[in-house]
C-alpha cells in the first residue's frame, strides 16, 4: 500500500492550493515545504495529472455501502479485468515526490500511477497496486501490495 503523498509547494498552482484550502496540509521537511495528503485526512484527496493539468480529486471511498470499491488503491489487475468498466476509468498519474507507508517515506521520481473514475458525484481517483517487490515489502512492514511507480522500480 501506500497512504500518502508529499509534492513539493511548487509543483501545485496557488489557485488550486486555494480553491481546495490545501494549506492546512502544508510541512515544512529540513526547510523545504511540502504538501502531504494522507488517507486519513478528511477529505482525503490527491493531485492528479489529467487532461495536461493537475487536479485535486477524492481519494477512494471510506463508504462500504455504494457502487465503489472501499478503499483508496485497485489491483492494476482487477481494473483490466473491468472492475471500472461501468465507470469510464482513465489511467492517470499522481504526482509526488515522496510516498509514505508503515512509518516510512521513501523516494518517488515521477509519480504513481492511478485511475480515475466517473460517478454521480464527480471524479474518484485510485492509486493502481501490484505484489510488492522484496525491497518494498521489508521497508514496509511486509505490505504485500505497492504502487506502480511512473518510470521507477523498488
Amino acid at each position: 500500500m501506500c497512504t500518502g503523498t508529499a509534492l513539493a509547494r511548487s509543483e501545485l498552482p496557488l489557485a488550486l492550493v486555494s480553491q481546495h484550502r490545501l494549506a492546512e496540509r502544508l510541512y515544512d521537511r529540513d526547510g523545504r515545504e511540502e504538501f502531504q495528503f494522507q488517507w486519513w485526512q478528511s477529505p482525503a484527496v490527491l493531485p492528479v495529472r489529467r487532461n495536461g493539468r493537475i487536479e485535486i480529486i477524492p481519494w477512494g471511498s471510506k463508504s462500504r455501502k455504494g457502487p465503489l470499491p472501499y478503499g483508496g488503491w485497485v489491483s492494476q489487475d482487477h481494473v483490466a479485468e473491468g472492475l471500472f468498466a461501468h465507470a469510464n476509468p482513465e489511467e492517470v498519474v499522481i504526482p509526488a515526490n515522496l510516498g509514505w507507508q508503515a512509518g516510512a517515506w521513501f523516494l518517488i521520481v515521477e509519480g504513481i500511477r492511478g485511475v480515475v473514475v466517473e460517478t454521480r458525484s464527480g471524479p474518484v481517483v485510485y492509486m493502481l497496486m501490484e505484489p510488492a517487490s522484496n525491497y518494498y515489502r521489508n521497508m514496509t512492514e511486509q505490505s504485500p501490495m505497492m504502487p506502480i511507480f511512473v518510470r521507477q522500480v523498488i
